[in-house]
């Protein structure tokens, strides 16, 4: 096996409670990001994703641990391309800027799997002084290029001394979808704490929300890089336990964002912006395990929806492809069972050439594919560029009719 897969003793991530209640099981799913070539087909990490729900502090969280230095170390994600994505990072950076911090010329910001520096070059443009911490050596040295320094790693407790000295006393943590990727998010917050500053520190994580997986039954975002799903209830509970509160959920307006996108403000107890904690936000369903139990069941219903689109419209005659080979789309076609019947997949931005989705074994190509090799239908899995994607296959003589979200599908 590529990666060693460590079952945890069923205890909670966040609380340590062993009132854990499995309420869904994904069979045989791949890394996101595991791309393959075609002689590889079959050897890729496969391994269940089971869910379970906390009765004792409501977190929603895998009980799996995955080896991961290697698949990080190689991981090429970026949303550098889309115009969507690069208006939200300026955004971001403009509203805390000027909603926390009066001059940007002392602020001190680091980013925690940062990529390839997109989101820091913002802050850099405003004044700040950025540094970025991700493990891939791929995206380190995209962000070299782009000015942003960064240090090569996966950020913990144990990782403080690898900062630069002037970077143990920080104003600004960011995280953009990485928070839910920490393993043990206690100890990672543990290692916040030693190094936000106490008086003006603010700690911004951008997560994916569990409220917009159910609603929507993306079921594609439990993934083995996940490690907690987080509601804005769980957030706040998350944050008292460990001497913080949050202090905002609206840095972005909701259209502002990206497709599942909770982002929330945090500051140590005691700190200068400690007056503004929201105590409390109520979501009483979301502590009955029926509630789980009747998800599970939309989310497989919302499964056997797509596979039953994908063999009417076959069965029609027409061929389908497509767009978004990022985890929206590799998870999702990984657990129908007839993915294959796709012709291919493309992205504005593929991993590389030559290379198959894992699992789902679709050939995956940049998006002038659909010129060359027509289809009747493109499924966007990335859903969130919509409007960008839409313009873009229109060029290539696409009508809109013939762009489909994966939303419609699943909830039709």
């Amino acid at each position: 096996m590529k990666y060693q897969v460590h079952q945890l003793n069923n205890k909670c991530r966040v609380c340590g409670g062993s009132e854990l209640f499995n309420f869904l099981q994904l069979d045989n799913m791949p890394f996101t990001d595991d791309f393959i070539e075609e002689n590889k087909k079959g050897t890729e990490f496969l391994y269940p994703i089971n869910i379970y729900y906390c009765k004792d502090c409501n977190t929603v969280q895998t009980q799996h641990d995955v080896a991961v230095d290697e698949y990080y170390e190689d991981y090429q994600y970026s949303v550098g391309e889309s115009a969507f994505a690069t208006e939200f990072m300026n955004g971001i950076a403009k509203e805390v800027l000027s909603k926390y911090f009066a001059n940007a010329s002392n602020i001190k910001v680091l980013e925690i799997g940062s990529g390839d520096g997109g989101q820091l070059v913002p802050f850099k443009n405003s004044g700040c002084k950025v540094l970025g911490y991700e493990p891939s050596s791929f995206l380190v040295e995209v962000a070299a290029q782009k000015g942003v320094p960064s240090v090569q790693g996966l950020f913990n407790e144990a990782a403080i001394p690898n900062l630069p000295d002037d970077f143990k006393d920080v104003d600004i943590i960011l995280l953009s979808y990485t928070f839910d990727h920490i393993p043990d998010p206690i100890d990672f917050l543990n290692a916040v704490h030693k190094i936000l500053n106490k008086e003006r520190g603010i700690l911004i994580i951008e997560n994916h929300d569990l409220q917009k997986i159910f609603e929507r039954k993306e079921y594609c975002l439990f993934e083995h890089e996940h490690s907690i799903y987080l509601t804005k209830q769980t957030a706040i509970s998350l944050a008292k336990q460990n001497g913080m509160e949050v202090i905002d959920f609206d840095v972005l307006p909701e259209n502002k964002r990206r497709a599942n996108s909770l982002v929330f403000v945090m500051t140590k107890q005691g700190s200068h912006f400690s007056n503004q904690a929201i105590n409390k936000f109520d979501l009483p369903q979301y502590k009955d395990t029926n509630f789980y139990t009747e998800q599970a069941s939309l989310i497989y219903k919302g499964i056997n929806n797509f596979e039953t689109y994908i063999n009417n419209a076959v069965l029609q005659g027409k061929k389908l492809a497509g767009y978004g080979a990022g985890g929206r789309g590799v998870m999702t076609l990984a657990a129908l069972n007839n993915a294959n019947k796709l012709e291919y997949l493309v992205d504005k931005k593929p991993k590389k050439e030559n290379v198959f989705s894992p699992k789902s074994h679709l050939p995956v190509y940049k998006i002038n594919h659909l010129a060359t090799e027509r289809v009747d239908e493109v499924i966007v899995f990335s859903f969130g560029y919509m409007e960008e994607i839409k313009a873009d296959l229109i060029k290539l003589g696409y009508r809109e009719n013939q762009i489909i979200s994966m939303l419609k599908i699943l909830n039709d």
